[in-house]
């Protein structure tokens, strides 16, 4: 008998172990929150919200800690354990009204986005990658994003992403969205130059500039093909998540990285051998902007 109690004991205590931790994003209202990306503060995995609001990390464990990331709303940190539900935050976005003069419509196109044989993919956990365009005299005339350049490549069919319209904080990095509802964009199978419109979300462009980021979605239809990797003593199998976003080579990098709940200068990541190719990139990203 007292074997069997041990048994049973062993047995509910390997389930609490490897049990995945699920939740619910909602904010004040108790409305879900789609397309909320969800980090494992060590990097090792992650979700995104479907449209309820839920998700559902497989290799969480119950101590680790998550981060909840959404456009719009204040960034969240939470124990596993304690993510049933997750109540966000949104922050005050004013925004000015849209003034179109048709007798002078004009259209300028910035950050010389163009195919180059260099790509950059997460891999299997969120990810935000943006880059940043200064606001500049020449700009004057032209304030208004109307549209989104990416250029990708996918091994889906029909991949999504969101795209993330950002201010500058005082440190330089990507702050504060400039848009509560999340822009999310479709990208088809191959090399793809895609050109997302969105004048109709009227944002100008901040005093300083703007940030530009393409955010990865864990979802299904993402998924391309099977990874592993390690996490304690377990060996975790896990789906790479698309699209490729290009890169561009240039002389000074412009753009950051999202991972571990920071942003990072894109610089700290080129090779540090001083016998590798000294090869400084920004993300393939350009913007049309109007009047």
């Amino acid at each position: 008998m007292y074997m069997k109690r041990m048994l049973i004991f062993l047995v509910l205590i390997g389930f609490d172990t490897s049990a995945q931790v699920a939740g619910k994003v909602v904010n004040i209202e108790n409305q879900p929150i789609p397309f909320t990306n969800v980090w494992v503060l060590d990097g090792s995995d992650g979700a995104t919200t479907d449209s309820l609001g839920m998700f559902e990390i497989p290799t969480a464990l119950a101590n680790d800690t998550l981060i909840f990331n959404a456009s719009g709303y204040k960034i969240h940190k939470e124990k596993a354990e304690k993510c049933d539900t997750i109540v966000l935050d949104a922050y005050e976005i004013a925004q000015p009204e849209l003034v179109v003069l048709p007798e002078k419509y004009l259209h300028h196109t910035i950050g010389d986005a163009h195919y180059e044989n260099m790509y950059f993919q997460p891999g299997n956990v969120p990810y935000m990658y943006g880059r940043f365009f200064e606001n500049t005299k020449e700009l004057k005339d032209v304030q208004y994003v109307d549209r989104v350049i990416v250029f990708t490549k996918s091994s889906v069919a029909d991949a999504a992403i969101k795209i993330r319209l950002m201010r500058m904080d005082e440190y330089g990095c990507p702050s504060d969205d400039l848009l509560v509802e999340p822009i999310v964009e479709h990208v088809k199978r191959g090399n793809k130059k895609n050109v997302f419109r969105v004048l109709q979300h009227n944002v100008k462009l901040p005093k300083n500039g703007i940030f530009v980021a393409v955010e990865w979605l864990i979802t299904e239809n993402n998924q391309f093909r099977l990874g592993v990797f390690v996490k304690g003593e377990n060996l975790i199998e896990d789906f790479r998540y698309q699209p490729d976003v290009m890169n561009n080579k240039v002389e000074k990098t412009s753009s950051f990285r999202y991972m571990h709940g920071e942003w990072f200068p894109n610089d700290q990541f080129q090779p540090r051998n001083p016998n590798a190719p000294r090869e400084i990139v920004d993300p393939a990203i350009g913007l049309i902007l109007s009047n």
